[in-house]
């Protein structure tokens, strides 16, 4: 048992990292990150428009306007990508199974400057004093049961790889270690570590705990590593699966959701062990500028204060282990939409701050625009 003594207890050093990590997300303020994707084309521009908008929570941009390997499965197999073959983004068939298992299992599991432009531009930002203000240091990668559903094996009759096994367990085990690899290098530069686990695919239906299983692997990967192990997951009906694979942090589409994600009966006990909620009020399939952000809060406080009502939890509380997000990517839409919506949820965490009362955010644009905002209300 990984982190535990002979007895099979856990281990004191394991109880210290789990207390940091619960400190860690204590600390989230509603502070605003995102989901990943951007529509930059350059590497160097999405990396100083995360340092503007999201300072305190910044994340390396994944940016696949930029080109093909860029795209969020293709961008995790680097090692690989000379045995996939894309039929569409969700349809990659493998050209050799031998070859692909053995890659799996002997490939350094890394990125790349050619496919992930993104990440090594914002490491170039945090040695550059790009993120000065940041609380901590957010990375992604795709998840084992997303990718296991769109890697296919087989000539003649196709099949997921979420099928078979043995090829789901290495899959598991390379996306472990380029979990580590993104941690260890986000960590040199001082900062808490923050990495989620992309599984759009994720759903009660098609992921039973056998598949749940290969999720917390990766999970428990990230925490060994010393980092804050989240999942995202904006697909519709997600909430028990996403509890399920018991991260420290969820992230899920709270536009189309909130009510049922704070209604759902596993939402007190993650709460009660410091779990984090990483709400995605901003949609991304609408024009930010026509969501009202005073609706957002009303939403937001109604959603949380009904449970604090059932539950005995103060709003006050659950707002220290919020962030605020886009529901999903913004890597389809314009820069200037993507502008607008980390402007939004700026708006949003502004005014969730001032009403509970938490300390003042440090995105204050020279012209205050957001202190005029919250003058005027």
């Amino acid at each position: 048992m990984p982190n535990s003594d002979s007895s099979g207890s856990p281990s004191i050093g394991a109880i210290a990292t789990a207390q940091s990590r619960l400190g860690m997300i204590a600390q989230f303020q509603a502070s605003v990150t995102g989901i990943g994707s951007l529509p930059h084309v350059n590497p160097e521009r999405a990396v100083h428009f995360v340092a503007e908008l999201c300072p305190e929570v910044p994340f390396w941009p994944q940016l696949p306007r930029r080109n093909a390997s860029e795209y969020m499965l293709l961008q995790m197999m680097t090692p690989l990508l000379d045995l996939l073959e894309a039929k569409s983004p969700a349809h990659i068939h493998v050209l050799s199974r031998s070859l692909f298992q053995k890659r799996l299992r002997t490939a350094e599991a890394a990125f790349d400057a050619s496919s992930a432009a993104g990440f090594f531009a914002f490491e170039n930002g945090c040695i550059a004093g790009l993120f000065d203000k940041a609380r901590m240091l957010k990375g992604q990668i795709s998840g084992p049961l997303t990718l296991g559903r769109c890697l296919f094996v087989g000539d003649e009759r196709p099949q997921p790889l979420i099928t078979n096994p043995a090829l789901m367990d290495d899959l598991t085990d390379y996306l472990a270690r380029l979990a580590v690899w993104q941690v260890e290098r986000l960590a040199r530069f001082g900062r808490p570590v923050m990495l989620f686990i992309d599984e759009p695919a994720l759903s009660p239906q098609l992921s039973p705990p056998p598949q749940i299983a290969y999720l917390r692997r990766v999970l428990d990967a990230v925490r060994q590593a010393g980092a804050i192990a989240g999942v995202h997951c904006c697909a519709s009906g997600a909430a028990g699966a996403l509890f399920g694979a018991a991260p420290d942090v969820i992230s899920f589409d709270a536009y189309s959701e909130l009510e049922a994600y704070m209604a759902a009966a596993e939402m007190k006990r993650f709460l009660a062990r410091g779990g984090g909620l990483a709400f995605g009020l901003i949609p991304t399939l609408i024009d930010p500028l026509e969501i009202s952000v005073d609706v957002l809060l009303h939403r937001w406080r109604e959603a949380v204060v009904g449970f604090g009502a059932r539950n005995g939890d103060a709003p006050g509380i659950i707002a220290q282990q919020t962030l605020i997000t886009a529901s999903c990517g913004l890597g389809l839409l314009s820069e200037q939409a993507a502008r607008a919506s980390f402007e939004q949820a700026q708006r949003l965490s502004a005014l969730l701050r001032a009403e509970f009362m938490m300390e003042d955010p440090v995105y204050w644009p020279l012209s205050n625009r957001w202190f005029g905002y919250l003058v005027q209300r």
